[in-house]
């Protein structure tokens, strides 16, 4: 049998001596050789010839395999070659350690892999989600897209218009939605819960239950009739609770699917609805329903969660009627929202002034250290839907920093300056409500160094946005998290979509706050990312021994 060789990289980022590396290797009677960083010219060329013998086992002590495994597999057989992370080691004794251990370790060619399952999972129908399948799909797929939700669509189908064009938002999405539903490679499983997830790259086994509706999907129209003979009034989650509907109801206009659904919750059982639908779509003994797939990827595009402003109380909200979150603000303008797009409070007066407060819960120790990203250009995009609506009105914005970063995104700042939007430096110590229920903003300018209050009609608060806070049912290890609760990637510049999982991949906000564009290109990114795992695992499966 030959002998196990070692290659020590020279690599300028080494916490240790490379060459007493090898010195010590070689006293211990180790074959090793040393070679200019494998990463340039000088050192692919030595290092070739070495691996391409049919000969010889080899150890790579060099970068971790996260960056340059596959590089290092295909100059060479993968079953007679290991890669030991030497940037991890930061004295001697504990890589020699390392590399001997790996030495002495036996080689084995690894065993026929297990049928690969072409199916992929995703998990959130944003868009990144919707995007990601779509590719998948005309690639010829089966995509299995779940949602808890009533409808996919996700934050973006909530949003009146998008930025930096200003463009309807459902406009954009809605075909994507419904091209995502008549996919004949897509299947749509919405209000699910995944109760349990196992096995492997290739082969993972997902338990999922689809909760109740009440009404049959198969014969439901979406016609509405059952929701005009409901009498039981309830708050409008998709509207949050800005306006009122009703226990049974289709989640929202563009809802895709487009199928009632009841809230069992508040329903009385009075059976108005049964009587109205001609169709016999409703059934209020509807039991859950479980469903087990078979996929070989999963796509984790969960999102992420709006910050909760109530904490931060001397914002007053909750307290004070016409302080409102950002997402709440776009429900409010958007023509399909609860006031029919009229810029008003949420108790009908019209809006003449009006201040968006950024970093509410972003970059504050207490709260979100980090910054969020989005919350700048879309309180500018908001502060320009505003002067839409009401040309003469008084438009403020109160910042940390302005962070318009993106493609187009300083252009939109500028065309809102120039239109009048007022930008004060300096965000708000307290609001408090006057005797007229008007909020009362007390502030510090930053640039001034003066003190003073502006009374405004309605303030919008930019929220961060916050990690998912459900935990996915893996029943072996699970994808990491950061440590502020996002999905952790396995090497943030050449690999920012894998998960820390083999064969999950990450998706939009869920692994840190970004904006619909972002998003929409990871959606493509990680498609491309699952169909070279499917290309490698079928390509390894079909050589001899799974090799």
């Amino acid at each position: 049998m030959a002998k196990v060789k070692i290659i020590v990289c020279q690599c300028p980022e080494l916490a240790l001596d490379a060459q007493a590396l090898v010195s010590w290797l070689e006293r211990d009677g180790a074959e090793v050789q040393l070679l200019p960083p494998l990463c340039t010219p000088d050192g692919l060329m030595q290092l070739r010839p070495r691996l391409a013998s049919p000969t010889g086992e080899w150890i790579i002590a060099a970068c971790g395999p996260e960056r340059h495994a596959g590089l290092f597999q295909r100059l060479g057989p993968a079953a007679a070659l290991r890669v030991v992370d030497l940037l991890a080691y930061s004295d001697l004794e504990s890589a020699v350690a390392a590399l001997t251990l790996a030495q002495t370790t036996a080689f084995h060619p690894e065993p026929s892999i297990a049928p690969v399952s072409p199916a992929v999972l995703i998990v959130g129908g944003g868009v990144g989600g919707c995007q990601a399948a779509l590719d998948l799909a005309r690639a010829g797929h089966k995509v299995y897209l779940v949602d808890r939700a009533l409808s996919i669509g996700g934050i973006m189908a909530q949003l009146d218009k998008t930025f930096p064009t200003l463009d309807c938002s459902i406009c954009i999405l809605g075909p994507k939605l419904v091209e995502v539903a008549s996919h004949p490679n897509i299947e749509l499983l919405t209000y699910v819960s995944i109760d349990r997830i196992a096995g492997q790259a290739g082969g993972f086994e997902v338990d999922l239950t689809l909760k109740p509706r009440y009404v049959d999907m198969t014969k439901c129209v979406g016609c509405g009739s059952c929701t005009e003979v409901c009498p039981i009034i309830v708050p409008s989650r998709w509207d949050l609770d800005l306006k009122p509907s009703k226990c049974i109801r289709i989640w929202f206009a563009q809802a895709v699917p487009l199928r009632a659904a009841i809230d069992k919750e508040y329903c009385i059982d009075c059976q108005l609805c049964v009587k109205a639908c001609e169709h016999q779509a409703i059934n209020l003994e509807e039991e859950p329903q479980s469903r087990q797939l078979t996929v070989g990827a999963i796509i984790l595009a969960t999102g992420a969660r709006p910050f909760d402003p109530s904490i931060k109380s001397e914002y007053g909200y909750g307290r004070i009627p016409t302080v409102v979150t950002n997402l709440e603000y776009e429900r409010i303008v958007c023509a399909s929202g609860p006031t029919l797009g009229g810029l008003v409070t949420p108790d009908g007066r019209p809006v003449r002034r009006l201040a968006f407060i950024q970093c509410v819960g972003s970059r504050d120790r207490r709260f979100l250290p980090y910054c969020s990203g989005y919350c700048c250009t879309a309180s500018i995009k908001e502060a320009m839907l505003a002067l839409e609506h009401q040309p003469e009105a008084e438009v403020t914005i109160f910042y940390n920093d302005i962070r318009t970063s993106g493609k187009g995104f300083e252009e939109l700042y500028q065309r809102a300056r120039q239109a009048g939007v007022k930008f004060i430096k300096g965000l708000p110590g307290r609001i408090q409500e006057d005797e007229t229920g008007q909020a009362v903003i007390a502030y510090e300018n930053q640039h001034t160094g003066r003190r003073a209050q502006l009374t405004a009609d309605l303030v919008v608060l930019a929220v961060g946005l916050e990690a998912p806070k459900e935990n996915l049912p893996f029943a072996g290890p699970a994808p990491a998290r950061d440590g502020l609760g996002f999905y952790q990637c396995r090497e943030p510049v050449l690999h920012p979509l894998d998960s820390t999982l083999p064969g999950v991949f990450l998706a939009g906000t869920c692994q840190g706050p970004q904006d619909i564009t972002t998003t929409v290109c990871q959606g493509s990114g990680v498609a491309a990312r699952v169909l070279n795992m499917f290309n490698a695992l079928l390509a390894k499966a079909s050589r001899p021994g799974g090799q």
